[in-house]
């Protein structure tokens, strides 16, 4: 759980920037440094949230666009549908943390945010997870009649349902306690026991295991890459190191925001007097974590471009008075109609 800071000991979980001060031989303005750099990110969650939302509203809007799916757009979709959800709750976490850790909005909320929190992270990790086993599936075995959209579409399913299964540790949990003469929604949890099996539940089946699975397949997919270009066309390795390319992107973005805060987490369990680096570095980690959710459809839009091209060309149909059917040239130099049903490979 990322906004539960599940750092603190002694079920003073929420509250860890109090304690930690307290626990430290820091000096008072140490703890005036603490609160100013703690004051900084309602700002940041809030730009990330707008642009977070804006850019996954136009991957959605990209993958509806076209009338033919492919597999990886089912992904996609998902992946972004996902970081929606969360984006959608993260005002409530904004308006928390505005509010010194004050939270207003009742016991139902406190569980239905966490919950989505938690959630995003697993359903995250899932659909990285199982895109790197269809990328080596399409590419190490390209005429499996398993991969189709029906049995992309039922493999997305479960993996938000086993999100939701994985969650109900936090159901239970997540509440709100009065501390300190505040209302604070947070992972109460009974002792430093519950906290340490906790977060060892949390990290290994949210970021150990498929990373574990991440590495496995896509060595596999990088040793098939590469050992058989010389024998396949030019254009067919284009297309591998195309696709190839794409999916490092996302694996390398999920590790770069989501490693630290994992490490971090684990650490923890063993320090029971943190510093006051350790609190800017957890709330940092805590940051990156989030900002996952906005840099993924932004890489998508950027480095994706048959989304650009889809977007640009809705626009243009939109724009144009003249018949649907408008030739355009794809990248491969070859020219076809402009249909709505014109299918692009993503990842």
């Amino acid at each position: 759980m990322n906004n539960t800071d599940m750092l603190c000991k002694y079920n003073q979980t929420f509250n860890f920037t109090e304690q930690s001060c307290l626990n430290s031989t820091s000096t008072p303005y140490s703890h005036i440094d603490i609160t100013t750099f703690m004051h900084i990110f309602p700002s940041i969650y809030g730009i990330l949230c707008s642009v977070g939302v804006i850019a996954n509203g136009l991957v959605i809007y990209a993958v509806a666009a076209c009338k033919k799916k492919m597999v990886s757009d089912i992904y996609v979709l998902n992946l972004a549908i996902a970081d929606m959800l969360f984006l959608l709750v993260m005002p409530f976490n904004i308006h928390q943390l505005v509010r010194d850790r004050q939270w207003v909005f009742g016991n139902f909320m406190c569980k239905a945010v966490v919950v989505v929190d938690v959630s995003n992270q697993f359903t995250t990790v899932g659909i990285v997870t199982v895109l790197c086993i269809d990328r080596y599936i399409a590419i190490v075995h390209p005429s499996s009649e398993k991969r189709t959209v029906q049995w992309t579409v039922i493999i997305n399913m479960l993996v938000w349902l086993g999100s939701f299964l994985l969650t109900v540790p936090v159901m239970m949990y997540a509440k709100v306690v009065r501390r300190q003469h505040l209302e604070v929604c947070m992972m109460y949890l009974d002792g430093p026991e519950d906290m340490y099996w906790y977060t060892l539940y949390q990290s290994i089946l949210g970021f150990i295991i498929p990373l574990i699975i991440i590495s496995t397949f896509y060595s596999l997919t990088l040793y098939h890459v590469f050992s058989s270009i010389r024998r396949v066309k030019r254009k067919q390795s284009v297309w591998a190191k195309r696709a190839t390319k794409m999916v490092v992107m996302v694996i390398a973005v999920f590790l770069v925001c989501w490693s630290p805060y994992h490490v971090i987490q684990v650490i923890n369990l063993s320090n029971n007097t943190p510093t006051i680096a350790f609190v800017y570095a957890y709330n940092i980690s805590i940051c990156l974590s989030y900002a996952h959710s906005c840099i993924n459809p932004l890489m998508l839009l950027i480095f994706a471009q048959n989304y650009r091209e889809r977007l640009c060309r809705r626009n243009a149909l939109q724009s144009s008075q003249h018949s649907s059917k408008v030739t355009v040239v794809k990248p491969d130099g070859n020219s076809s109609t402009n249909d709505p049903n014109y299918r692009c490979t993503v990842i």
